[in-house]
């Protein structure tokens, strides 16, 4: 199945993603906890789901409390890396496109 008409845009209010010009093959949801970090204040998840042709979106499950603050957060094919976000629970959300 094909989904359409998929967008996002940075703080700026620069589109990074705009589906209507390319096929959004699949989406992936998952909520996912922060494992401890490492020496360099980060953490790693091994997610295959991530592709070359992926695009990732992170949000916290609850968005309406105030006192919550979203760490950074990188990706790379089959990588998410958190930094110092020890123990959050995280939406990921993976768009595959072709």
């Amino acid at each position: 199945m094909d989904y359409y008409g998929a967008r996002t845009k940075n703080a700026a209010g620069v589109v990074t993603l705009e589906s209507s010009i390319m096929t959004v093959r699949s989406i992936i949801t998952r909520q996912v906890t922060v494992p401890p970090i490492t020496s360099d204040f980060t953490s790693y998840l091994n997610m295959p789901e991530i592709t070359a042709q992926s695009f990732v979106c992170v949000t916290l499950p609850d968005p309406t409390n105030e006192n919550a603050a979203l760490p950074s957060v990188f990706w790379s094919t089959g990588q998410l890396r958190v930094r110092r976000g020890a123990g959050l629970v995280l939406n990921v959300f993976i768009l595959t496109y072709q």
